[in-house]
């Protein structure tokens, strides 16, 4: 049951990583600071895509 957790939580949070992203890149072609939002975005993604290789997501 653990693995089947930590592995959806690696895909909200790779999920979520992508949505940031978006708003990184809206912020750039706005001109407005995009930098910390894209690191955050880049966190999440390598974050949630870790766990759920981990954590073996696609042999259930």
């Amino acid at each position: 049951m653990k693995r089947y957790a930590l592995a959806l939580v690696g895909l909200i949070l790779f999920s979520s990583g992508v949505c940031v992203f978006g708003e990184a890149l809206i912020s750039k072609y706005e001109d407005r600071s995009w930098f910390l939002i894209g690191t955050l975005s880049l966190v999440l993604i390598n974050a949630g895509l870790g766990l759920m290789i981990k954590n073996k997501w696609g042999t259930f």
